[in-house]
């Protein structure tokens, strides 16, 4: 029992002084995130020149049902009423513009500040303690005092560092910044089967002659298909697999397998910045 107590001290005090506050510090500047230390933080940020715009479209693969009507109103006795099925939803395509580019980010803080030093007051005290606790728990078993040890040597390591001068901290860094500018399809958006032109309005659909003819292309993909934008196009990455799953949904007849199903398709359109841009 003795030495189960003993080796039970022993784990804690390893534990502790994995954990300890030097022990932390050192893994931390040995990882290279002393920017973790960092207090007192202040941040400026000035977009980079360069920023790109897009228009990014996917083509949902499935089809869409309205949702169904509960109704609370009690139902005949002996009478069976069938559930009206899930109207379906027209096709739409969802679209999403966005404005990518770089900001140069000015930080400054400091570090082994006042907050650091008294941490570090309280953790050296903290650890002081266990480790004589630990050493008063059993003198003489070797596991024991080795525990001790290394939770004492953390606390060394802790008084010592909680004296370092206190450190100026200036960088630049870039990072990416992503805004979104408007989540509407934009005027003049097309979608293009076989030469044939079928306009997207604002909510994302194309009309009954518009997805008809991408049903019917999906019967048999054999014309290219794809978006158009001010005499930009992109074609559709619409593979076996994705064919087969719009049939699966839309044709119950359908026979086909589908290895690797998506539950829509994306294409980007690259414009000039400010050409999606829409002014409130």
């Amino acid at each position: 029992m003795k030495a189960l107590i003993s080796g039970g001290v022993a784990a804690v005090a390893v534990a502790l002084a994995s954990s300890g506050c030097f022990t932390s510090w050192a893994i931390t500047e040995g990882a290279g995130q002393q920017k973790l230390l960092d207090e007192s933080v202040h941040e400026s940020a000035v977009p980079s020149p360069g920023a790109r715009e897009a228009l990014e479209v996917r083509l949902p693969l499935a089809q869409a049902y309205e949702a169904p009507v509960v109704t609370t109103a009690p139902a005949t006795p002996g009478v069976f009423t069938p559930a009206a099925p899930a109207a379906k939803r027209p096709l739409a395509l969802v679209c999403q513009v966005t404005q990518r580019g770089d900001d140069t980010v000015y930080h400054a803080a400091f570090r082994y500040g006042s907050t650091w030093k008294k941490t570090a007051a309280v953790f050296f005290v903290l650890e002081a303690a266990t480790a004589a606790l630990i050493y008063a728990s059993d003198t003489k078993d070797p596991s024991t005092q080795l525990a001790a040890a290394a939770v004492a040597l953390d606390t060394l390591g802790t008084g010592i560092i909680a004296f370092a001068p206190r450190k100026e901290v200036y960088r630049t860094e870039r990072r990416p910044d992503v805004t979104v500018v408007r989540q509407d399809c934009p005027d003049g958006l097309a979608l293009a089967i076989g030469g044939e032109s079928y306009p997207v309005d604002a909510a994302g659909r194309v009309g009954e002659l518009g997805e008809a003819a991408l049903d019917e292309w999906m019967r048999d993909p054999r014309a290219p298909v794809g978006l158009t934008l001010g005499g930009q196009d992109a074609r559709l990455p619409l593979g076996a697999d994705d064919v087969c799953g719009w049939n699966l949904q839309h044709h119950p007849d359908a026979r086909c397998v589908q290895r690797l199903p998506r539950v829509d398709v994306a294409v980007t359109l690259a414009v000039p910045l400010g050409t999606l841009t829409r002014a409130e």
